[in-house]
């Protein structure tokens, strides 16, 4: 399926915390004055040392949103198998992690609807989360954003203790304390898609819908207050094979034979958009009323999955 690029895309999305935000550092550093608990920093070649949103921190909150609401029910695909929503990663027996062979059609097919978006020990994934910056540009960037970058960089340090559960008194001398991204600050990112099902595309909607409502949470201390954020999507670049004047999920650009071997699901026709050629390919810029057009089309094709009876 990932042999030949039938259709790509680039979500373009833009994340503001309502609540402080934490996102622990893998390890603490050499530096005695630093907290206990500091946030993940990267290295900026033009803005310096910035705190940001790793990709694969975002990526883990979307997939095990996504994989919560497909867990327990069952789907029937066009190979005409029963498949799960979502397998359980921790039980090796039965997660997608034991498909092995050459059979590349016959491992995706075997896949539940989490690992056929977001990757297995059998099958990469189609969704790449890419980091956020508290910037949207790499070089130039507005006095607002230049703003924005200052402000979330004055981390916030706040002082905890542990607390002995039996007793409720503090365990010890078990102070700790650590750094948190303010409240109201913008990170900007993109979310890659590559040969994807309209289906998919509504999946990764319905997950950021999760975060916006505050029933998903980013970062650590989640249930310290922290980690509430709203997520909006400024645009989306859809891009495909030069086949069609007209945007289309990978269901439609692939042969009926291919979509059953692959156990692919019916897909739905994403809206009109206004189309250019770029090589080999056709691009498509979609932005403003026209985004919620194709998240409307993108969580029909999420509402009409063939669904097996309990």
């Amino acid at each position: 399926m990932f042999k030949i690029s039938y259709n790509r895309a680039i979500m373009r999305v833009r994340v503001e915390t309502v609540t402080p935000l934490s996102i622990r550092a893998g390890e603490t550093g050499l530096d005695p004055t630093s907290s206990d608990l500091a946030c993940v920093r990267t290295h900026h070649r033009v803005h310096g040392t910035t705190v940001y949103i790793p990709g694969s921190s975002f990526k883990g909150v979307l997939r095990s949103t996504a994989e919560a609401q497909l867990r327990g029910q069952r789907f029937k695909h066009q190979g005409g198998s029963e498949l799960e929503g979502a397998c359980d990663p921790a039980n090796h027996r039965t997660s997608c992690a034991q498909h092995k062979g050459d059979d590349t059609a016959a491992i995706h097919r075997a896949n539940c609807l989490a690992c056929r978006i977001f990757g297995s020990l059998s099958m990469r994934g189609r969704c790449a989360p890419r980091d956020l910056f508290p910037f949207s540009a790499s070089v130039e960037i507005s006095a607002d954003e230049r703003a924005n970058l200052a402000r979330a960089n004055r981390v916030e340090v706040r002082h905890g203790v542990l607390i002995d559960r039996i007793s409720g008194a503090v365990a010890g001398s078990c102070l700790f304390d650590q750094e948190i991204v303010p409240a109201g600050i913008t990170l900007h990112g993109e979310i890659a898609l590559h040969n994807y099902q309209a289906w998919q595309l509504g999946l990764l909607w319905s997950s950021l819908d999760e975060l916006n409502e505050g029933f998903a949470q980013l970062g650590s201390s989640k249930t310290r207050g922290l980690g509430v954020v709203r997520v909006e999507v400024d645009a989306l670049m859809h891009e495909q094979r030069y086949t069609s004047e007209h945007p289309a999920a990978v269901g439609d650009l692939v042969g009926d034979r291919e979509a059953r071997d692959y156990g692919l699901f019916p897909e739905v026709r994403l809206p009109a958009a206004e189309g250019r050629a770029r090589g080999l390919s056709r691009r498509f810029e979609v932005s403003g009323p026209d985004l919620a057009r194709w998240r409307d089309a993108a969580m029909t094709g999420l509402a009409n999955l063939p669904r097996e009876s309990a």
